[in-house]
């Protein structure tokens, strides 16, 4: 296996091999463990996850009907990267597929065959193009940006007519969201017509990134996604670990599920994701301004920030976000808990993206604001961006990123492989030592090998671990020194 720490084209470990140091794999994943341990210790310090970190997978032996344990995967996709799989063994997402094969899966179904010719027809929009074939959200967001012209477009068209004094009934009136998937699609107005791709993809998506069939527990107690829950566990978890006079931790994220609220859920720790109240929960900014605290003594105000305690910024917006209506609210975004497919598909408008409220992708509450606060926190002063499971392929996220280099003192590391042809190899070729990119490249003839960089191996080997072992370890040691001590 070749493990690779680039700080820009310098792969060190390479350097330091070079230099007759000899290193072997096991020094070189220390060497980038005790790297990691200091980036920790940064004081702004900033994770981005990308749909790779829900992205599960497990191998089931062609004789087996039951998955194998040992076998788990996570952040993979080999078959959509060209890399072949073993003959004799099936593979079973467990988890969110990342969205090359999500808009695969959703262009050459049976159900959008219709869809799919009269787009390339009527709209010449042609999903096979590299515009739309790997990102379902940008397909979404043309159609968005469509339906709107279009709508604009007919009520202009009807204040003529009826300024004319000739106004006549449409038509094809505009079909309700909830009804458009019962009316037969030829027979549907263009305007109507596209919005009923655009809620056929969004359930699409909505099924998808909910994954009932593996959240829900089965007859034996854990639900099927139980490994990438796990997972997620021991990733905050771990993140614990930080040293608790230092700003808590932002996590970003573009995924739409609930993976890092269920984790932390279980765990017990407390998070801030933008919503504020109790029984109903309105999308309010100004709660990121907040932090959970305890008073540390009773005589005097003083505050200290819990320990097990995040901020938690989903930028893409959340499956369990729709649009609602609140009594003195100016946000009308509101979450939901123990969303199900059933209770989502009949809500006009949920919060995944690109569906925000009236606006178009990032401009509108309550993406801007989220966008707002991502900016915000990378031009802080020292700040370190550590991407896991991202591609780089969000132009509104890239673009934030890199005016963060604007700042000297502003650090990237991506955990991820960059090749010739991906952006991160692009980044790379920056030949800037703020850069860091960190992982490992893919051996020859081990079809099923899970590479450094993937979520799985980056969390149970790369991010330090002060919770199990080392801690009871620490603690045997002293509390042996103590009884020497007494002795």
């Amino acid at each position: 296996m070749e493990i690779f720490f680039y700080k820009a084209k310098d792969n060190v470990l390479e350097s330091q091999k070079n230099q007759g140091n000899g290193e072997q794999p096991e020094s070189n994943l220390k060497k980038i463990q005790d790297a990691f341990l200091k980036v920790l210790d940064n004081k702004n310090l900033s994770f981005l996850l990308g749909s790779g970190c829900s992205s599960f997978e497990i191998e089931i032996p062609a004789s087996s009907t039951e998955p194998e344990s040992s076998s788990v995967e996570a952040n993979d996709n080999k078959a959509e990267q060209g890399i072949p799989r073993p003959v004799n063994t099936t593979f079973e997402q467990i988890g969110i597929p990342v969205m090359a094969p999500l808009a695969k899966e959703f262009y050459n179904s049976k159900e959008f065959k219709e869809e799919k010719e009269w787009l390339k027809s009527h709209l010449f929009i042609d999903v096979t193009d590299n515009t739309f074939c790997a990102n379902l959200e940008v397909f979404l967001s043309t159609l968005h940006s469509l339906s709107f012209y279009h709508s604009k477009k007919s009520t202009n068209e009807v204040a003529v007519e009826e300024a004319a004094g000739t106004a006549e009934a449409e038509e094809h009136p505009r079909a309700n969201q909830s009804e458009t998937d019962e009316i037969k699609f030829s027979k549907l107005g263009e305007v109507e017509k596209i919005d009923s791709i655009i809620l056929k993809a969004r359930n699409f998506l909505l099924i998808k990134c909910l994954n009932e069939k593996n959240v829900i527990p089965s007859d034996m107690g854990a639900s099927k996604d139980y490994p990438l829950i796990e997972l997620y566990k021991q990733f905050y978890r771990k993140l614990l670990t930080r040293n608790s006079t230092l700003p808590r931790l932002n996590i970003f994220t573009t995924n739409y599920d609930l993976y890092s609220e269920r984790a932390m859920d279980l765990l017990g720790i407390h998070y801030v994701n933008g919503f504020t109240g109790g029984i109903s929960k309105f999308f309010n900014p100004a709660i990121f301004n907040y932090a959970l605290a305890e008073k540390m003594d009773l005589s005097q105000s003083k505050w200290s920030v819990i320990d097990n305690f995040f901020y938690l910024y989903k930028i893409h917006g959340s499956v369990n976000w729709i649009e609602g209506e609140g009594e003195n609210k100016l946000f009308k975004v509101k979450e939901i808990n123990e969303p199900t497919f059933d209770r989502l598909k009949g809500e006009a408008t949920i919060m995944i993206h690109p569906t925000p409220l009236k606006y178009n992708a990032s401009l509108g509450s309550p993406y801007s604001d989220l966008f707002r606060e991502f900016q915000k926190k990378l031009m802080q002063n020292n700040n370190i961006l550590v991407t896991i499971g991202y591609s780089f392929s969000d132009e509104h996220i890239n673009n934030l990123i890199f005016q963060a280099f604007t700042i000297p003192s502003f650090r990237l590391i991506v955990i991820g492989e960059p090749t010739s042809k991906n952006a991160i190899g692009k980044l790379m070729e920056l030949n800037d030592s703020r850069i860091w990119i960190i992982g490992e490249r893919w051996p020859d003839g081990k079809d099923s090998y899970i590479p450094l960089h993937f979520f799985k191996r980056f969390v149970e080997e790369v991010l330090p671990d002060l919770t199990a072992e080392d801690l009871d370890n620490k603690m045997e040691k002293t509390i042996q020194n103590l009884k020497n001590l007494l002795s």
